[in-house]
């Protein structure tokens, strides 16, 4: 009977999905829950374990795809260079605490769940890094200039470069998918190379066109669009993975259009309005229910988040120690960066293609991403109010 409710057009696909993020936007995000908890959910509804409304294919995979590279491209866009630069010492401080204190014991319950190394590193690796879901909040306190919110902030350079350069080699391991014995290290000696052309290039290429008043805000945003997609693709090519283009791409134009706001904020729109919402959703239709009904899932999914909240609690600690932040400052490092989303998300997502991991501990780590989605904009808020 669930059959009967399929959609088979692809524009009443399309409608159905931004209709979809219309609602949330209107209403979740308004109410100051992250979009992607609504997301998520709809696409489980929708999806063949639900009420399998939607199939992936051709249009929610596609778009859905593009807003995985989109996520990716917006982290290495929207991270603050200069605060990074100014802040060093502070900010390389927090991020590899935050890096180790969650790799490593994340690896030891990716093992105890049955992983194998590379799986259990890859888990790792995922909830090393975190997202600012938390960041409009403490611009709307006003405490964005605070020095462990610069340090939080800065931070998530570290913490996304280590997590996608450790699925880079991960990736290319013997007996992995696309690794052999002989030639695992061409792929990142290539993309390093990419890396390095791409970093000294693309950003001369850029303050060019976009300094040129006769050049569109359509054209501008159309080279950003291909800049991102075209450094995706290469990096595809050469071995390694997708989103790792599409991070350098948002590396490569951040400067360029840090002082062009109007932009950015076009470019914004389109990922949050448009691409992303298809991968969240794509995301949720991914989800075996099943699994959820299963007691291991839930286990799991509390032993992650017990790791996520205790690594990114001793980094607080200890960089707050070493630079003399208050308690409440320390809260407020915590809630920006106990979030696990956007590059959590991507190497999880890269991980189960490559059956590196299973759809339990998919589905555990989505439960991570709920719950500290959650968590992390009501504890900002909690502290950050008691700092202004």
């Amino acid at each position: 009977m669930l059959e009967n409710l399929t959609v088979d057009d692809v524009v009443f696909q399309f409608t159905i999905i931004v209709s979809i993020a219309l609602i949330i936007q209107l209403t979740l995000e308004h109410s100051r829950v992250p979009g992607i908890v609504g997301l998520l959910l709809i696409g489980m509804l929708v999806g063949p374990d639900g009420l399998a409304i939607l199939p992936e294919e051709p249009v929610i995979d596609l778009l859905g795809t593009i807003g995985l590279l989109f996520i990716m491209f917006m982290a290495g866009l929207e991270i603050d260079l200069d605060v990074v630069r100014h802040h060093k010492r502070e900010t390389i401080s927090f991020g590899l605490l935050a890096s180790g204190f969650s790799l490593a014991p994340a690896v030891g319950v990716g093992l105890l769940a049955g992983l194998e190394w590379t799986g259990a590193l890859l888990l790792g690796a995922a909830l090393a890094s975190h997202t600012l879901v938390a960041y409009p909040m403490v611009e709307r306190l006003g405490i964005v200039d605070r020095k462990p919110v610069v340090a939080a902030i800065g931070g998530t350079l570290i913490t996304d470069t280590l997590a996608l350069v450790l699925l880079a080699i991960l990736v290319q391991q013997p007996g992995s998918e696309g690794g052999s014995s002989v030639a695992w290290a061409l792929p990142l000696a290539l993309l390093a190379i990419l890396a390095a052309v791409s970093l000294a290039v693309v950003p001369r290429i850029a303050a060019r066109l976009l300094d040129d008043e006769k050049t569109t805000l359509a054209e501008k945003a159309l080279f950003l669009l291909v800049v991102l997609l075209g450094l995706a693709t290469v990096a595809d090519e050469i071995g390694t993975e997708d989103i790792l283009g599409a991070f350098l791409a948002g590396l490569c134009l951040n400067q360029p259009i840090k002082r062009r706001s109007e932009l950015h904020e076009h470019a914004r729109f389109v990922g949050r309005m448009l691409f992303i919402p298809f991968f969240f959703v794509k995301t949720g239709m991914r989800l075996d229910l099943a699994v959820f009904g299963q007691l291991t899932t839930w286990m799991l999914a509390a032993g992650l988040l017990a790791v996520v909240v205790f690594g990114k609690t001793v980094a607080s600690i200890l960089t707050g120690r070493m630079y003399g932040y208050s308690t409440m400052d320390r809260i407020v490092v915590v809630g920006l960066t106990l979030p696990q989303a956007a590059a959590t998300l991507a190497v999880i997502v890269v991980g189960r293609e490559m059956e590196l991991i299973g759809d339990m501990v998919e589905d555990a780590v989505i439960v991570v991403i709920f719950m500290t989605c959650l968590a992390g904009p009501l504890l900002t808020r909690f502290a950050g109010s008691r700092l202004t």
